[in-house]
């Protein structure tokens, strides 16, 4: 049994995280089951999934847009929305296309994202996806999953807080118009490590010529 309360709270809060990573799914058992107690009587079973919390409001994670010209890198950022619903974390994928804008990689082939560090979220994460993937420009990832947590705060995120940062190598072949970052998998936890509905917003980089 935990003695200390809050850490009964960070424990569900990061596996809550952790699971935004699958998809649930219901899988109904096969049709004509019969019940042992009731032999004639046929029904279909549904496995229960993790249903998320209804909240205060329906927060947002809303991706920046940027532009400039090929070659060049540009910045996008994550910013929240709570909507009035009270959220310690959040988790979502950028995804893009890196014939024509990536998300470049550090010195240690770790994306180049900086979290805010005066929310106080020391646990906030990034990574490439698919696992393995070569970044960087002519690479083979093809998106960046950020998580925003704490293991020792979890306070609320104020609403209007920019979450964290990116930079984006725009190719220098890339196409003129706009580059679409799709946002998905977006996920949002409360202080008490439960999940908030909600959605996200995409974000851009507009190729100039």
């Amino acid at each position: 049994m935990l003695a200390n309360p809050r850490l009964r709270i960070l424990l569900p809060l990061c596996a809550l995280l952790t699971f935004f990573a699958c998809q649930f799914t219901t899988e109904p058992s096969t049709p004509g089951t019969q019940l042992p107690d009731q032999r004639r009587q046929k029904r279909s079973e549904t496995r229960p999934t993790r249903a998320p919390k209804a909240d205060a409001g329906r927060p947002t994670l809303e991706l920046s847009r940027a532009h400039g010209r090929p070659g060049a890198s540009v910045s996008v950022s994550a910013t929240l929305d709570t909507g009035g619903a009270k959220i310690a974390g959040t988790q979502n994928d950028i995804v893009f296309d890196p014939a024509q804008v990536a998300i470049v990689p550090t010195a240690k082939k770790k994306p180049d994202c900086r979290a805010n560090s005066g929310l106080g979220k020391e646990g906030t994460a990034f990574s490439y996806l698919p696992s393995g993937c070569r970044p960087g420009r002519g690479g083979t990832c093809t998106s960046v999953r950020a998580l925003v947590l704490s293991l020792s705060n979890v306070d609320p995120i104020p609403s209007g807080s920019v979450l964290y940062t990116c930079s984006v190598q725009i190719a220098a072949d890339a196409r003129a118009g706009a580059q679409k970052l799709n946002n998905t998998r977006v996920g949002f936890s409360s202080p008490s490590g439960e999940a908030v509905n909600g959605a996200g917003t995409d974000g851009s980089v507009a190729v100039e010529r």
